[in-house]
């Protein structure tokens, strides 16, 4: 029974995306100058933007749950305009593999007696949040 729930837990965690956004030191929160009225106006590009911008974190996605790219860049807007960004640049997409799961039993002597080791991909993001500088 305990597996069991131990399974369920797992499998809650393991189907996520998770977003990582590690912030320049110029980076604020507050910034009176923003213009997007709703998360729909923030750009998701796939090259460097044309217009005049500053770069002011990474970002780094983790799709766990391989969903589409639709849903991928509502999540990513949605976030980006949570922090006040104009946009985000991704740079690259590629798949990682990551140790998913690792499980192993012992016997009293401290010897291996069972293990199993589940390895998995994962489709990564990494990209630029950026604003437009002022004029733009």
């Amino acid at each position: 029974m305990k597996f069991k729930h131990f399974v369920l837990i797992l499998s809650l965690f393991s189907c996520s995306t998770t977003l990582e956004f590690i912030p320049e030191p110029e980076y604020t929160l507050h910034y009176s100058r923003y213009k997007k009225t709703s998360w729909e106006d923030v750009e998701i590009l796939q090259e460097r933007p044309e217009k005049s911008f500053q770069i002011l974190g990474e970002v780094v996605l983790r799709n766990q749950n391989e969903a589409s790219w639709d849903d991928v860049k509502l999540y990513l807007k949605k976030a980006m305009w949570e922090r006040k960004m104009d946009g985000l640049w991704i740079v690259s997409k590629k798949k990682h593999s990551v140790e998913a799961l690792s499980f192993q039993t012992m016997d009293v002597r401290g010897h291996t007696t069972h293990a199993y080791e589940y390895k998995d991909q994962i489709p990564i993001f990494r990209g630029y949040a950026f604003r437009y500088k002022q004029g733009n």
